[in-house]
C-alpha cells in the first residue's frame, strides 16, 4: 500500500512539473506575442498614417487596451525590402503599396490585407513636347518605373489592357525600365524613356522641376479614383498567434488615416518636425490634402479583387492560381475592426463606419 502511494505521489510530482513547464511555455509564447512589430519608412508622404499612429500614440493606445505594445521596424531604401523583412520574420504588420506585393503573395509571401488606407499617389508623366497625349498612345514606348514589380507597373498594365495595348508575355507592346526613384525625372528629361510612373512626392517634384505633362493620375482617373493604392497588412503568423493584435494595429492605422484626411496640414507639420519627411510645409500639406485618406475595409477588398482578376488575365498572376481562394485568403475581415473611421477635428473624436461602402 505504501509502495502504491509512493508511486502515485511520484506520478503526481512528475505531472505537476510537466504541467508547470507547459504553463511556462504557454506564458512565454503569450509574452512573445505582446509585441507587434510594425514597418515604417521615412521620406514618404504616403506613409503619413503610420507616422501619425506612431507619433500620436494610436498604435500604443489600441495595443495597450489588450496588454500589448508596438515596436517599429524601418524599411530603408537600398536595404532589405519590405517583402524580405516579412519573409525573414522581422515584421508582423504594416502598410504599403498592395499591388507591389501581389506576385510575392502568390509565391508564398505570408501576409493578408485588412483595410484600405489611402487612394491616389501614383502619376505618369511625359515631357512637355511629347506627342503622347494619353495612355492610348503608349504602344511601343519605353516607360520608366521604380521597379518592375512596383504598383506603378501593375496599375499601368491594367489601364493599357483597357485600351487594347498588349501587356502579356506573348503580346507585349510596351517596355518597362527600372530606375531609382530619384533618377526617374532625369531619365525622362534626358529622353532615356518616353514616360515615367512615380509616387508622390517625387512625382509632383519632377513635374514642377521639369515642366512634365501628366497623362494619368490614379487619384483622379475614372478607373482608379475609387481604388486604394496603399493598404494595411498583417502576417499569417500574427493572425494565427495574435488575432487581437492584428485587429488592434488595423484599427489604429484606420484611425490615423482618418486623422490625415481631416488634418493634412497638421500631419505635414508632424512629419517635418519629427524628421520623418523633409520638404516645404505648404508643398507637403497641399499634396496630403490632394490624396484621399478616408479608410475603408470593404472598398479596399474590392480594390484587391479587381486588381487580382485583371492581373491574372494579363499573365502577371499565374493562370493556375485559384483566384477565388487567392482573394479570399489575401483579404479578410477581422473581428472587432469596423469598415473605417472618420475623425471630427472639432471634437477630436473618431466615429466608426460600418457596412459596405461599395
Amino acid at each position: 500500500m505504501k509502495k502504491s502511494l509512493i508511486v502515485f505521489a511520484a506520478v503526481l510530482s512528475v505531472t505537476a512539473i510537466a504541467f508547470t513547464g507547459c504553463n511556462k511555455n504557454k506564458k512565454a509564447s503569450a509574452d512573445a506575442q505582446k509585441v507587434v512589430r510594425i514597418n515604417f519608412s521615412t521620406g514618404s508622404l504616403c506613409h503619413a498614417p503610420v507616422h501619425v499612429a506612431m507619433v500620436n500614440g494610436l498604435f500604443d493606445e489600441e495595443l495597450g487596451k489588450i496588454g500589448q505594445k508596438a515596436e517599429y521596424v524601418q524599411v530603408v531604401e537600398g536595404g532589405a525590402t519590405l517583402a524580405e523583412m516579412i519573409g525573414s520574420g522581422n515584421v508582423d504588420a504594416g502598410y504599403g503599396l498592395y499591388a507591389t506585393q501581389l506576385q510575392a503573395i502568390e509565391n508564398g509571401l505570408p501576409i493578408t490585407y485588412t483595410s484600405g488606407i489611402h487612394i491616389g499617389c501614383t502619376k505618369y508623366y511625359v515631357r512637355k513636347d511629347s506627342p503622347i497625349k494619353s495612355v492610348a498612345d503608349l504602344r511601343g514606348k519605353k516607360i520608366g518605373v521604380p521597379g518592375l514589380a512596383d504598383s506603378s507597373v501593375m496599375n499601368l498594365k491594367r489601364k493599357l489592357m483597357d485600351v487594347g495595348i498588349g501587356v502579356t508575355a506573348d503580346n507585349n507592346e510596351v517596355e518597362f525600365l527600372a530606375y531609382a526613384s530619384s533618377d526617374l525625372a532625369i531619365a525622362l528629361n534626358n529622353g532615356a524613356v518616353d514616360v515615367i510612373g512615380a509616387h508622390d512626392p517625387i512625382a509632383t517634384k519632377g513635374e514642377l522641376a521639369y515642366g512634365f505633362r501628366k497623362i494619368l493620375d490614379t487619384g483622379t482617373d475614372e478607373k482608379f479614383r475609387n481604388e486604394y493604392c496603399c493598404q494595411q497588412f498583417v502576417t499569417h503568423k500574427l493572425l494565427t498567434e495574435n488575432p487581437a493584435g492584428a485587429a488592434a494595429v488595423t484599427r489604429a492605422l484606420q484611425k490615423a488615416s482618418a486623422f490625415v484626411e481631416a488634418e493634412p496640414r497638421l500631419v505635414a507639420q508632424l512629419q517635418i518636425e519629427n524628421n520623418l519627411v523633409a520638404g516645404d510645409l505648404d508643398f507637403n500639406a497641399a499634396l496630403l490634402e490632394e490624396l484621399n485618406f478616408q479608410p475603408s475595409r470593404s472598398l479596399g477588398k474590392k480594390t484587391f479583387d479587381n486588381a487580382a482578376r485583371q492581373l491574372q488575365k494579363a499573365g502577371i498572376l499565374k493562370s493556375s492560381t485559384n483566384i477565388e481562394k487567392f482573394i479570399e485568403t489575401g483579404y479578410i475581415e477581422l473581428f472587432g475592426v469596423p469598415d473605417g473611421y472618420v475623425y471630427d477635428k472639432e471634437t477630436k473624436t473618431y466615429k466608426e463606419l460600418n457596412g459596405s461602402r461599395l
